[in-house]
């Protein structure tokens, strides 16, 4: 099986080629193959040897084509399987009238036409014009001359649900293996996009949404207070007191440990009371949303109580850290970065009054 598989799939040798449209190519032609068996079966059973034969040489022509996708010419391979289609479709409607219903290919055909030829969409849309005025001719000729060899009404419907089956069967493995590629193309673009999405909007240090990310929530709350879904609205600026001084200490890889510890503290406490970004070096934007002054001082002073027992390991030194806080309730009047300005002042009057504190 695998053997009969790797021969299916087997790469053309040559550049200008597509593994995909020889592949194609194959299949559809293993798909007749299958078709002109059955036929040649029913026939059997009836007794019908001429077309029994007219089966098998059709059957034998689909051999050969299937042949000719490893001869490395694939434009040709698929010029061949297209004529061939078309030939035994016309000849199958002479023989055995309308009712038997090959004239339902033609849709097979032009998935094939459209998927394998290297064609311009000028030609593609010119042969789907002859593949329809092909089968409205078909028709014509059909209302107007009797078949050579009518078919017995029960052989019609058998031959019918034949056609159903394989048809189905050869558009269902063109699109399979011209849609696969494609939809794997748009799966890994999605994850791409959604990483780059990612990457623009959230500090690759920390984790927590950066400046930018920060600000599109802040117009989007400031846009819900003012249609009245917000409630209360409440800012704060927490800064690392004596950062630079861990830096000097440490290292700065013990100071980006400590970034990430409290950052990892904020989005915990900050799950159910708003949003939380890294506002710009050792500073931290809070967004408290739906609560007024005093309720975000209730969360901060749990944040602070949180930052006094944190410790930070780092390279067998325990480093423990203080943290000032600026916080300002929104004002609609004032706007949005009035009230981001006066948490930073606030936050710079808790600084110069001897840190550690929150300045509310």
């Amino acid at each position: 099986m695998n053997k009969i598989l790797d021969l299916i799939f087997e790469d053309v040798k040559n550049e200008n080629e597509t593994k995909k449209t020889a592949v194609t190519l194959r299949i559809s032609a293993l798909i007749f193959i299958g078709y002109f068996l059955c036929l040649m079966a029913v026939f059997c059973g009836m007794g019908d040897w001429m077309n029994v034969g007219g089966c098998l040489v059709c059957g034998v022509c689909y051999v050969l084509s299937f042949y000719t996708t490893y001869w490395n010419h694939t434009r040709e391979s698929a010029w061949i399987s297209q004529i061939l289609m078309i030939v035994w479709i016309i000849l199958f409607i002479v023989m055995f009238g309308w009712d038997c219903g090959v004239q339902h290919y033609l849709f097979a055909f032009l998935a094939l036409n459209f998927t394998v030829s290297t064609a311009g969409e000028r030609r593609k849309v010119l042969n789907a014009v002859g593949a329809c005025a092909l089968r409205l001719a078909l028709y014509a000729y059909a209302r107007n001359f009797e078949p050579y060899s009518p078919l017995d009404p029960g052989i019609s419907v058998l031959i019918q649900i034949l056609n159903t089956i394989f048809i189905f069967a050869q558009i269902t493995a063109i699109m399979i293996i011209f849609t696969k590629d494609a939809q794997k193309m748009e799966q890994k673009l999605v994850r791409y996009n959604t990483k780059l999405q990612k990457i623009a909007s959230v500090d690759a240090l920390t984790g927590l949404w950066n400046r930018r990310s920060m600000w599109e929530y802040i117009r989007a709350v400031e846009y819900d207070y003012e249609i009245g879904n917000a409630g209360f609205v409440s800012i704060a600026i927490a800064d690392i007191d004596f950062f630079k001084r861990i830096n000097d200490t440490y290292g700065h890889d013990a100071g980006d440990e400590v970034l990430k510890a409290v950052a990892e503290l904020f989005m915990d406490k900050m799950k159910t009371y708003g949003r939380v970004c890294r506002w710009g070096g050792e500073e931290f934007l809070f967004v408290f949303y739906g609560r007024n002054g005093d309720a975000a001082y209730d969360v901060l002073q749990e944040i602070y109580d949180e930052i006094h027992r944190l410790t930070v390991s780092y390279e067998n030194e325990e480093i423990r850290i203080t943290m000032t806080f600026g916080l300002e309730e929104y004002d609609k009047n004032d706007g949005m970065e009035m009230a981001i300005r006066r948490a930073d002042e606030k936050l710079y009057q808790g600084k110069e009054t001897g840190r550690d504190k929150i300045v509310y």
